[in-house]
Order: C-alpha cells, then sequence, then structure tokens
C-alpha cells in the first residue's frame, strides 16, 4: 500500500476500490496516456460488464521468454483477455466512443491466438472436434467412469453387506474410490484396504473396480499427455508473438483499471476530476473518504500557502489531509465525494506529507531531527505539494518560527504549493505579512464550547487551548491556575494579534471593492466613448452621403444644360432641371430661419400628428410639452404652428433615460430573427423620436423578403409612424426602407 495513502487515511479507500480490479495490482499504476481521461469519460458512457478475475501473468510471461511451455491455465488467461477486448470492440460505437474505438481498433490480434481462442471452451478445457485423438480418449474416460458408477451401485445394493456399510457414499481417498467398511467385512467383501478412519473404520477399494480403477488412471494420464502435446504446439506457435502477449497483458491492465474505476464510481455515487495546469484549488463539497457523514469542505485556494490556525481538534488536520488527498486521487484518476462541476484541482506531480512525529529510538532520530530530514527532502523535490501538521513541533517557539518561516518562504519561491497548519502566533504574524500566504482560521462556538469544523479566510485563529482542556475533563480550577500563569498580558497580545489579522483581511475586502469599482468606472468610460465614436462615424457616412447626391444632382444639371444647348429643346429642359431641384429638395435640409424666428416660448405648435406647446429653449432646440404628456426637444423645421389653443397637456410622466446616448437614423437588422429584429425597431424608432429625428433608416437586406415583408407590416400598424417607403439606390434601395415619424 502506498506510504502517502496511509498518512492521507485513504487504506480502507483503496480497499474498497481493489474490490473491483480483475486482478490486483497497486492503483498507482495506471499508465496516464494523453487520451485517458477521454478513454474513462467514454467507458463511463458504455454498456459493458466488468472482466472475469485473471491471474497475474508476470512470472509465466518471463518463463515464457527463457523458452518455457505454459499449461492449459495460462494458454486460457490469454484466451480470456482476447475475449475481453472483442466484447469491448462490439459494445463501443464509434460516434459515442470514439477514442475507445480508436484505441481498441490500433490493437490486432495475431491470427494464432485467434485460432487458440476458437478451440477453447468457457472453461480452460478444449473443444470437441479440432483434436480427434484427445476427443477419443475423453470418450473412453468417460465410458469407464459410468462402468464404474454402475459397479458400485451393483455392490452398494447387495444385501449381505447393508450391516457393514458405514454410509452409502463412494469416498475419494488417497487418489482411489473406496466404501466406508465396519469391521468384519472381509466375510461379505474382497478388497484393499486403503486408509482407517479415526473412528476405527475402513476405506476399502473393492476388487471388482480395481481393474477399472487401473484402466480410468491409464486413460487419464493419456488425457493429460495428449493435452501436454497440444500446449507445447500452442507455445510454439505463439512464441514469436512474445511482444504482442506482453504487450496485450500491459494494456489488460490499463482496461481494467479503467473499468474498475467506473465501476466503482457508480457503486457509490462518486465523482471525477481531471486536474488542471494551474496552482488554484477550489474545492465544492469535498468530503474526505475516511470520514462518516462529514460536513462537506468548500475551500479556495489560490495562493502559494495555506496557513491553517485556530482552536484544538478544530480539524485543521483533517483539512490538510482532504487537501493532499483530493490532489492525489484527482492525480491518479481516482473518483471520490466532491462538486466536480465547481471545483478545481491542479496537476501536482510530487505530494509529500509531514504529518507524524517521525521520532524513532532505534534510529536515534528525534522529533526536530526527524522534521529537518523531511524539509531537506522537500527543498530538493520539485513540483511539489507539500502538507505540515502541527509543524511547531520538537523544538523552542521563537527560534522554530524564524527557521520555518526561511523553509517555507524557499520553498514557495522554488514553485511549491504549501500546506501549514501552528498554533504559532508568533510563525504566524511573521508569515502573514507575505502577499503569496494565505490565512484560514478554525472557528469555535465559545457558547456550545465546541469547535464549529468551519473555517473563516484570512484570520489568525485563537487556540482556546483552556476551552478545550475544560471539555475534555480537566478540573475548572487547575483550568483557572493556568489562566492566572498565562496572564492578562499576554491574552491582550494575543487578542490583538486576532484584531490586527481581522482588520487587514477588512482592507484587504474593501481595497478589492476599491479597485472592482475603478475598473468597473473605466469600462463605462471606454464604453461612452466608444458610443460618441460611433455616432461620429454614423455622422461621417451621413455626410457624406449627402455630398454625394449633391454631387451627382450637380452633374444631373450640368448634363441637362449641355442638352439644351445642343437640341434647344427647352421644354425638355425645363423638366429635367425641375426633376433635380426636386431631388436637391430630398437631400437638403430645409431652411427653418424664418420658422425659427417666429416661434416663442408657450406657442401652440404641431409635432408631427400630436398637438403641443413650447415651454422652454435648450440651445437652437425648442422643448415641447405634448399633449400625450411627453416633453421633447426638436428643431423648429419639425414644428409648424397651431392657430388652435392646444388641450391641457395630460399629467407628465418622468422618464429617466440618455436618449441622446442611444440614437441613431440608421439601424442594420440584416441576419436576425425576425422577432429580434422587430424589439430592435422597436427600441431605435422611440429613442429617435426622443432625439426628434424626422427621418430614420432601417435596412432589412434583400434575401428571400420575409424581413422586409414582417418589417413593412409592423410599420404599417406603428402609431408615429407617418409613412415609408424603399430607400434610394445609394443607400440600400429595396433592401431598406426610408421612415417618416
Amino acid at each position: 500500500m502506498n506510504t502517502l495513502a496511509n498518512q492521507l487515511d485513504l487504506e480502507r479507500f483503496l480497499a474498497n476500490f481493489a474490490n473491483f480490479l480483475a486482478r490486483p495490482k497497486e492503483v498507482t499504476t495506471l499508465t496516464l496516456r494523453p487520451s485517458t481521461w477521454e478513454h474513462l469519460q467514454e467507458f463511463e458512457s458504455l454498456d459493458f460488464a466488468p472482466p472475469s478475475a485473471i491471474i497475474c501473468l508476470k512470472e509465466a510471461l518471463k518463463a515464457f521468454k527463457k523458452g518455457g511451455v505454459w499449461r492449459l491455465e495460462i494458454l486460457f488467461e490469454f484466451v480470456k483477455i482476447t475475449r475481453y477486448f472483442a466484447y469491448l470492440k462490439a459494445r463501443a460505437r464509434p460516434k459515442e466512443h470514439p477514442h475507445v474505438c480508436a484505441y481498441l481498433e490500433n490493437i490486432h490480434f495475431p491470427a494464432p491466438l485467434l485460432e487458440l481462442e476458437a478451440c477453447m471452451q468457457d472453461v480452460p478445457a478444449l473443444k470437441e472436434g479440432f483434436y480427434p485423438e484427445l476427443d477419443a480418449l475423453l470418450e473412453s474416460l468417460g465410458r469407464l467412469q459410468v462402468q464404474q458408477k454402475q459397479v458400485f451401485n451393483q455392490i452398494l445394493s447387495r444385501s449381505t453387506l447393508q450391516l457393514y456399510l458405514a454410509d452409502r457414499q463412494v469416498h475419494f481417498v488417497q487418489g482411489i474410490e473406496t466404501l466406508l467398511l465396519k469391521p468384519g467385512f472381509s466375510a461379505v467383501l474382497k478388497g484393499a484396504v486403503v486408509a482407517r478412519s479415526h473412528s476405527g473404520q475402513f476405506y476399502i477399494e473393492p476388487l471388482e473396480v480395481k481393474s477399472l480403477a487401473r484402466k480410468i488412471q491409464e486413460t487419464r494420464n493419456k488425457i493429460e499427455e495428449s493435452v501436454a502435446y497440444i500446449c507445447a504446439q500452442w507455445s510454439q506457435k505463439l512464441r514469436p508473438y512474445f511482444l504482442f502477449l506482453r504487450f496485450i497483458n500491459h494494456e489488460f491492465d490499463y482496461i481494467d483499471h479503467l473499468q474498475a474505476r467506473i465501476c466503482f464510481a457508480k457503486s457509490a455515487n462518486l465523482s471525477f476530476i481531471k486536474p488542471n495546469a494551474h496552482g488554484h484549488f477550489v474545492l465544492k463539497d469535498f468530503e474526505h473518504p475516511n470520514l462518516n457523514n462529514p460536513k462537506p469542505l468548500c475551500l479556495d485556494f489560490n495562493q502559494a500557502l495555506l496557513l491553517v490556525t485556530g482552536v484544538n481538534t478544530g480539524g485543521k488536520t483533517m483539512l490538510l489531509k482532504s487537501i493532499l488527498s483530493a490532489t492525489w486521487l484527482a492525480k491518479h484518476f481516482l473518483p471520490f465525494k466532491i462538486n466536480a462541476h465547481h471545483s478545481q484541482i491542479p496537476h501536482i506531480e510530487n505530494i509529500q506529507a509531514i504529518i507524524n512525529d517521525p521520532q524513532n529510538s532505534q534510529n536515534d532520530i528525534s522529533t526536530f531531527a526527524g522534521r529537518m530530514l523531511d524539509f531537506s527532502h522537500a527543498l530538493t523535490t520539485p513540483h511539489l505539494l507539500l502538507g505540515v501538521d502541527e509543524i511547531e513541533l520538537g523544538t523552542d517557539a521563537s527560534e522554530a518560527s524564524c527557521l520555518y518561516k526561511v523553509l517555507l518562504e524557499t520553498l514557495l519561491a522554488k514553485g511549491a504549493k504549501v500546506v501549514v497548519t501552528t498554533h504559532h502566533k508568533h510563525l504566524a504574524m511573521l508569515l502573514a505579512k507575505n502577499p503569496a500566504v494565505q490565512l484560514l482560521a478554525a472557528n469555535y462556538d465559545l457558547q456550545a464550547q465546541m469547535p464549529t469544523y468551519t473555517f473563516t479566510p484570512g484570520l489568525i485563529g485563537k487556540s482556546y487551548a483552556f476551552e478545550s482542556a475544560l471539555r475534555y475533563g480537566v478540573p475548572l480550577d487547575l483550568i483557572e491556575q493556568a489562566r492566572a500563569l498565562y496572564g492578562a498580558e499576554q491574552t491582550h497580545l494575543n487578542a490583538l494579534i486576532e484584531r490586527t489579522s481581522a482588520l487587514e483581511q477588512e482592507l484587504l475586502n474593501e481595497r478589492a471593492q476599491l479597485e472592482y469599482a475603478k475598473q468597473a468606472h473605466a469600462q463605462s468610460v471606454q464604453a461612452h466613448l466608444a458610443q460618441m465614436q460611433d455616432a461620429q462615424e454614423q455622422q461621417e457616412v451621413k455626410q457624406r452621403t449627402l455630398e454625394k447626391s449633391y454631387q451627382q444632382a450637380l452633374r444631373a444639371l450640368q448634363d441637362a444644360l449641355k442638352e439644351f444647348e445642343r437640341t434647344h429643346n427647352k421644354s425638355h429642359a425645363h423638366q429635367q432641371i425641375q426633376a433635380i431641384r426636386e431631388g436637391l429638395k430630398l437631400t437638403k435640409p430645409p431652411e427653418s430661419k424664418s420658422l425659427e424666428t417666429s416661434l416663442t416660448i408657450g406657442m401652440g405648435v404641431v409635432y408631427g400628428k400630436q398637438k403641443g406647446q413650447i415651454v422652454g429653449l435648450s440651445g437652437e432646440l425648442f422643448v415641447v410639452l405634448l399633449e400625450n404628456g411627453l416633453k421633447i426637444k426638436t428643431r423648429a423645421h419639425a414644428l409648424k404652428v397651431s392657430h388652435t389653443r392646444p388641450q391641457a397637456p395630460k399629467p407628465q410622466v418622468k422618464l429617466e433615460c440618455k436618449p441622446q446616448a442611444h440614437a441613431r437614423m440608421r439601424l442594420d437588422v440584416r441576419a436576425l430573427e425576425v422577432q429580434e429584429a422587430l424589439e430592435q425597431a422597436q427600441d431605435f424608432l422611440a429613442n429617435a423620436l426622443l432625439a426628434g429625428f424626422e427621418e430614420v433608416l432601417i435596412v432589412h437586406g434583400k434575401g428571400k423578403g420575409i424581413l422586409r415583408q414582417a418589417l413593412k407590416g409592423w410599420l404599417k400598424t406603428h402609431p408615429k409612424v407617418i409613412s415609408f417607403e424603399d430607400a434610394p439606390y445609394n443607400l440600400g434601395g429595396s433592401g431598406a426602407q426610408i421612415i417618416k415619424i
């Protein structure tokens, strides 16, 4: 059994797992390959039966390599291995188990081994029809055994023998079938005495069956010789394939490891975790296999060193063993109790536990000397996870604190992960200043006078030695004397250390919150800048579009004048000029200076189909309170003077939004689902209305026309849409809509 597994209290767990193996082997001998995790996952979904027991063939292979001949039982073991691989090939499906199928397809059994499998029964025996001489001998043996049974039945049925029969059984003694008779039998039965029982009776071989017994034995000897000859022939046939036989024996162990893990996990509802390349531990609802009904452990260990302090018998040692156990089990792909979906365990090559007292009087090793030997080994071990329980054992506390601080920080500098439990306040304070150290305190319930077996991160815990001693039966008067000797100053010092630890943790939490708020603010600023940049780019695109339209109109006008001069057809030229003017009216914003000068605060106006009243100015924009209660900002050209006094507006609803930050004149809904496109169009038009836009563009694309028809149907029912039509060719043509709102 693995020494580390013993230190971590995993013996019983591993013994239960070993029951699922087809043949005994160390659990750590699973060969980890690039696809081992995938094989394990696919085996978990594969419906298969575990293999039957297989004997260890290591010594048989050694003898075979030296020219030995295998017995029928050894040949049958390889037949069982061959049949199990064939069984797995038949069960695996390429779509569901691609890695397992690829692995099995790469294993090609030699023809002689397949021939041997075909002539074997389900037991270590050859089938009939393959070896006529052996078949004849077996048939002869059967006849002789029947005759022998008939003779025994005849002897047992004789009336003269009944008085001498101790029982009516045929006893097999020293390889001979006999009857158990009482003294004086010689008067009624002739035979040879084979043995005498403890009660003074005799085992007799009747002379009538002695000749049959001799023939039976001779036939059996011939059968053994025939089988030995056949085995020698098969050994000779298989000898050229020795390397494959050794390979398939090793591969069976690999398959045996996988199937045993799957069957073990299913039997106890255990989970697998694939170790990752990061050094971050997250244990969620972990239960140590040696505990009955334990409190599930939840731990986030994200630093290089975890320093566990606090109450005696509060679970510190089991916490250390749990971290090391989870790492060791995950490393060897063994299942255990844990919430696998919310846990992380790194792959660590070497795991060392310094837990037990190494004191040994025979080897003249003290506790401290043993600890130093363990640490010297740890200092030379790469890729290490080290667990040290009660690190203060064995020497002066002040000296040990300084020594262990140097040793632990040296290990951290070499990239080790370390878990330490201690009651040394001095050592805890020295290590707490290191940013690579994570503090964890075992909790104690003062009211119940009991450890809670829970842990608080970021604190240095109190040992509660006096309280624990009282709970275990130490008289109260002795406890009070000890407290008096300990002194109030030392108590206050410990309280100050614990309070300092708590304040440092609060400071770290506040600093983390401030950093988070800072990052959130920076992200908000970046998003706002991105929106401003997007709006500016859209405005530039609009400006270029207007300039392009103007240049096209100007070139058309020049062409019309040339045509006029050439043909002197004034009527035709006049019509072209009028058309160009109308086109320019569509692209050039209407003049509104004369209207702006005529609008004043308090005047009734019409905005679209809604009546309203001007209630204020915001730069060049007029603030209009509409009859429906909405307040908008718009330019003068979007308003018409109303000659009727507007109705009293409805109670104003205060909307806390920022429409200008989201308002755009163009929306692209291509490649969206119909429902998503309509939802975006709804928000787009609402923001455009609040921003005071009169005309917007929605690009829906051409395609099959499904989105185009859905959008047009929706626009027809929208209460704020005045009209809509296909956009000009340069803005998308029939793949976009110009909408007036």
